[in-house]
């Protein structure tokens, strides 16, 4: 019998060794994952607060700072003022960073074409679906946070199969 303990172990080491290829494979391009992450939010909404972009990504004000800090010395975000508060500043795309955007893109679009593309249509469609299903557990722990503490295997949505 195969148990969710040893599925999700396995699913954990897939995660992460697929999260490092694309990671590394982007970095060598110029762009970490979390620093493209930080420009696709910029070039989607606009110059923002870092304190945003923290609580966005669910990141502490010192990591949000790292990040801003390597697209600042990159040329591909910049801080500007304000203009409704003169102490605080707005971290802003450059076009060198919607160029370096681009580039990311194409890297993880190549990437994941490499790796999905190694399944059938079929499988891909059979991972899409369970994928959905795990997403949506995870949202309910992340939505009930004090629930998930104590064993609700019963109430738990199923993993369409």
């Amino acid at each position: 019998m195969v148990t969710p303990d040893q599925v999700g172990e396995r699913y954990l080491a897939v995660h992460h060794r697929m999260f490092r290829a694309v990671n590394d494979e982007m970095s060598g391009c110029g762009l970490s994952m979390a620093r493209t992450k930080v420009l696709l939010r910029l070039r989607e909404q606009g110059p923002v607060r870092q304190s945003v972009l923290a609580a966005d990504f669910g990141l502490s004000p010192h990591s949000i700072t790292d990040i801003v800090d390597g697209l600042e010395r990159l040329g591909m975000a910049e801080r500007r003022p304000d203009p409704t508060d003169r102490r605080a500043k707005l971290v802003a795309i450059t076009d060198a960073g919607l160029a370096g955007l681009d580039v990311a893109n194409a890297t993880r679009q190549r990437l994941l074409t490499h790796i999905f593309g190694a399944l059938s249509e079929e499988d891909r469609a059979t991972l899409l679906r369970l994928l959905d299903g795990l997403d949506e557990v995870a949202q309910q722990l992340i939505a009930a946070p004090a629930a998930s503490a104590a064993p609700a295997a019963s109430t738990a949505p199923a993993v369409p199969a």
